[in-house]
């Protein structure tokens, strides 16, 4: 989304590695953590192919375990399907070739799974209930297609309608539909595809927030940490927007960011902290094909 007069830039230098910044406040936050726990839901974004981001997870995961025992995480990755097997690996019942078998990670992800599989261990370690936040993709794609209320709830996952995108949240969709694969020449079929695409994505933060929602209304009520694509919670819209509709707007969220990156002062803001990480050239590691 281009940056406007009034979305001046926070300029390299104030987000420094290994420290936390605070975008409403505008400043270092030493208590960043303590700040983030005493919420009822952290999403913490990821761009999903970036080593460092997947290690930030693990160290803010386990620092807010240190304040909140009763946490769970939730994982955009997994289908609602897969539930049966997430709950078996963390009680210890499957090894790690069984869960990624299962749980059919390549077709489910594909993403390279030793990104995310320190996650997964820590939740096995510490017996953390691991929360299957996401539909299946056919699904997705059908009721992108047809539309809500052409597809029965049954056959939507019992996945509500959602709230509709903000202009903004919709004019970031539109940015990143130009560079969508599936665009075509025409104009009149691109804006068909622009609403199919806006649908696609909205049904996703409608089903991820409702699950959350559902975990939170258990007895226990306990933190809920989600493993989530920034774009899905980047200025309070996607999950934490579906998220308010269903009442629970005690939502927090947290984006590692570049050290050698701006970052647009917007209101809201991108996140409510961020967490500084060095660029991606100082510390990539070749990835497996997979």
């Amino acid at each position: 989304m281009p940056t406007t007069s009034a979305q001046m830039a926070v300029s390299p230098g104030l987000v420094t590695v290994g420290a936390w910044f605070d975008l409403r406040r505008r400043q270092k936050r030493d208590d960043a953590l303590v700040v983030l726990a005493e919420n009822s839901v952290v999403l913490l974004g990821e761009s999903h192919d970036e080593v460092e981001h997947h290690r930030w997870q693990l160290h803010t995961i386990a620092a807010l375990f240190s304040l909140r025992r009763d946490m769970a995480l939730g994982f955009e990755m997994f289908p609602r399907r897969v539930q049966p097997a997430l709950d078996r690996w963390s009680k210890g019942d499957l090894n790690e070739a069984a869960f990624l078998n299962d749980v059919d990670w390549p077709r489910i992800w594909g993403i390279d799974a030793t990104l995310y599989l320190p996650l997964f261990h820590f939740a096995r370690m510490h017996r953390l209930p691991m929360l299957a936040l996401n539909v299946d993709r056919e699904t997705n794609r059908r009721v992108a297609a047809q539309g809500f209320a052409a597809v029965p709830s049954t056959e939507r996952e019992n996945v509500g309608e959602p709230v509709p995108a903000s202009s903004s949240y919709r004019d970031r969709l539109f940015e990143w539909f130009k560079k969508h694969p599936a665009r075509g020449g025409n104009a009149n079929a691109d804006l068909a595809r622009f609403e199919r695409f806006v649908r696609a994505q909205l049904f996703w933060d409608r089903a991820m927030a409702e699950a959350i929602a559902s975990a939170r209304s258990s007895g226990q009520q306990p933190l809920i940490v989600g493993i989530i694509g920034r774009g899905h919670i980047e200025y309070g819209d996607g999950i934490p927007h579906q998220l308010a509709s269903l009442g629970v707007d005690d939502v927090a969220t947290a984006l590692p960011w570049s050290t050698d990156a701006d970052c647009p002062a917007h209101d809201p803001p991108i996140a409510d902290m961020l967490f500084g990480v060095a660029p991606q050239r100082d510390f990539a590691l070749p990835l497996s094909d997979t």
